[in-house]
């Protein structure tokens, strides 16, 4: 029997289903909430050297919160 994956790779995928179903007029509150759930998943201290993957999506995901915070 398969297991359901609670890792923070998983957090991604849910989340980016979570606001392809969003409605439209709540999309950017939604996708602020989102990407703050990933800046707590993928935490603070991430060094390049030790896991490249998970520091880029921190990177992404805080430029992203910052550009839409700084939008409104």
């Amino acid at each position: 029997m398969a297991t359901a994956r609670t890792d923070k790779w998983q957090h991604l995928v849910t989340g980016a289903f979570h606001l392809d179903e969003a409605a439209p007029e709540a999309l950017r509150a939604e996708a602020r909430a989102y990407l703050r759930s990933v800046l707590e998943v993928f935490p603070k201290g991430l060094e390049p050297v030790d896991d490249f993957r998970a520091y880029a999506v921190r990177r992404m995901a805080a430029a992203l919160l910052r550009a839409l915070e700084s939008s409104r």
